[in-house]
């Protein structure tokens, strides 16, 4: 509740010290959070962060809360991010802070272009694991199915294990 008033609060949208801490706070707490909170609250203010810096206009800002959303990033792509958050929220969120490190800090930028690119791979597996997923209920579906036709009979039951002469 305090750091949603803080993040929220129009009085507290230009205090840089208050983003800086609450940006390293996400980034210690996030990965061991439980993941109702990371998902609902940590990765979606962590994006609209990163949103906000790109248009933060004095550079030493920028630079600063970059630095320190990459790290916050970095802790929290250990985690199992789910496909909608990763989609909504921590992709979005990568890209924003892509687009600061491109033109502030090189060396960052190539490391979170790989990083957004293994997170794509992982939507994309994911995406595929689930039509595969879909694939083996229907099987299962239809092997139960049958199994349930055959459990109708007694006698049929007991002629399936038997040996074919």
């Amino acid at each position: 509740m305090q750091l949603a008033s803080f993040l929220e609060d129009p009085q507290y949208q230009d205090q840089h010290s208050l983003h800086i801490e609450i940006i390293r706070t996400f980034g210690r707490v996030g990965p061991n959070a439980e993941p109702r909170f990371r998902d609902d609250f940590v990765l979606p203010h962590l994006h609209k962060l990163a949103l906000a810096n790109n248009s933060q206009s004095v550079e030493s800002k920028r630079i600063d809360i970059a630095i320190h959303l990459f790290e916050a990033y970095s802790a929290l792509s250990c985690c199992f991010i789910s496909e909608e958050v990763m989609v909504n929220h921590f992709l979005p969120g990568l890209r924003c802070l892509h687009a600061d490190m491109e033109q502030l800090s090189p060396e960052h930028e190539v490391i979170l272009g790989s990083m957004i690119k293994e997170c794509e791979i992982k939507v994309e597996n994911r995406g595929i694991t689930d039509a595969q997923g879909l694939v083996g209920e229907d099987a299962k579906t239809k092997f139960l199915s049958k199994m349930g036709q055959l459990t109708t009979s007694g006698a049929m039951l007991a002629n399936v294990f038997q040996r074919k002469k």
